[in-house]
C-alpha cells in the first residue's frame, strides 16, 4: 500500500527549498558586497617605525578612511539587504509565507558576517602582520579594512526583513480596502437607504392623491357612484 502524500506536507517541502534557496542566494549577495567592499572603500596608509616590536603609525592620524569603510559597508548593506529582501518576496513569501520570511532574516544576517570576513581578507589582512615584521622602518603599508563598528551588520537582516515585510503588509491592506469598497458596493450608498417595495405593487408609481374626507363626513363619490350609475333610480335622481 502506497503511502498519499498530503498538500499540507507537499507545500511544506516546497517552502523548505525555497527557504533554502533563498540562504543560498543570500550567501552570492555577501560574497558579491565582500568583493566590492574590498575594492572600493579607502585603505588607511601606516608608516613603519620600530621593528622591536613590529610597530607601525597612521601617516594621516585625521584620516576619514576609518569612517569611510564604515559608510561603505552601510551603502552594500543597505543595497544588498533591499536584493534579498525583495527576491525573497517574490519567489518565496508571497506563495509560502513565514518559513521563507524566515530564510530572508537568517540569509541576510550571515551575508552581514560573510561580507565583513570576506572584504577584511581580500584587502590583505592574511599577510599584513607579516609584512610588518619584516619591513623596514620608514616602510609605507596599506591596511586592511575592517569594521570599525559592528553594529552595521544590523542593517543587512533589518532592510531585507523591512522590504519583505513593508510589500506583504502594503498587499494586505489593498485586499482588505478592496473587501471594504466591495462590501460598500453591496450595502448601496448610505445616503439612499434601504429600498422598500410601493404598496401600489412593484413598478408602479402612486397615483395623485385626492381630497380626503373629515372624520365622520362622506368621502368624495367615487367610480360607479352618481346619477349615471347602473341600477340607480332615475326619478330620485330628478327630484
Amino acid at each position: 500500500m502506497t503511502d498519499t502524500i498530503r498538500p499540507h506536507d507537499s507545500a511544506l517541502g516546497r517552502a523548505v527549498v525555497v527557504a533554502c534557496l533563498i540562504i543560498a542566494g543570500s550567501a552570492v549577495v555577501g560574497l558579491a558586497a565582500g568583493l566590492t567592499w574590498a575594492a572600493a572603500a579607502p585603505r588607511v596608509v601606516y608608516q613603519v617605525y620600530t621593528l622591536k616590536p613590529p610597530t607601525a603609525y597612521a601617516v594621516n592620524p585625521e584620516t576619514s578612511a576609518f569612517i569611510a569603510a564604515d559608510g561603505w559597508y552601510c551603502l552594500l548593506a543597505v543595497i544588498g539587504g533591499a536584493l534579498i529582501g525583495l527576491a525573497g518576496y517574490l519567489f518565496g513569501v508571497r506563495r509560502y509565507g513565514p518559513v521563507p520570511m524566515a530564510a530572508i532574516v537568517i540569509g541576510a544576517t550571515g551575508a552581514a558576517f560573510l561580507t565583513e570576513w570576506l572584504g577584511h581578507q581580500l584587502s590583505g589582512a592574511p599577510g599584513f602582520n607579516h609584512l610588518l615584521a619584516t619591513s623596514k622602518p620608514g616602510t609605507l603599508l596599506h591596511a586592511p579594512i575592517s569594521l570599525g563598528s559592528q553594529g552595521a551588520l544590523a542593517f543587512w537582516p533589518l532592510v531585507a526583513a523591512a522590504v519583505a515585510g513593508g510589500i506583504e503588509l502594503i498587499g494586505v491592506l489593498r485586499v482588505r480596502h478592496e473587501a471594504d469598497y466591495g462590501a460598500e458596493a453591496v450595502r448601496g450608498p448610505a445616503s439612499g437607504g434601504t429600498r422598500w417595495p410601493h404598496p401600489d405593487g412593484p413598478g408602479q408609481q402612486p397615483g395623485p392623491a385626492g381630497p380626503s374626507a373629515a372624520p365622520g363626513e362622506p368621502g368624495p363619490p367615487g367610480p360607479g357612484s352618481g346619477p349615471e350609475a347602473v341600477g340607480g333610480d332615475p326619478g330620485r335622481a330628478a327630484l
